[in-house]
């Protein structure tokens, strides 16, 4: 089974610097991986320790079949 490239979103609150209010922050995370369960894995170690709450809200497979560096 060869490894492909997942988009996994996640969301999480963060307090506005001005109001005080909190705003929704959502970033999308490149992640290699076999499946969308190795993928969730990887982000939830990614994600342990992190101070304020957050979610994968989706994980779907990435059109991306490689990356060249």
């Amino acid at each position: 089974m060869d490894e492909k490239f997942f988009i996994a979103k996640v969301v999480y609150e963060l307090p506005d610097e001005n109001s005080g209010r909190l705003k929704k922050i959502r970033e999308e995370k490149l992640v290699r991986g076999y499946s969308v369960t190795d993928v969730e894995a990887k982000v939830t170690e990614k994600y342990q320790g992190f101070q304020h709450d957050w979610r994968i809200f989706s994980v779907g497979e990435s059109k991306i079949d490689e990356v060249i560096e």
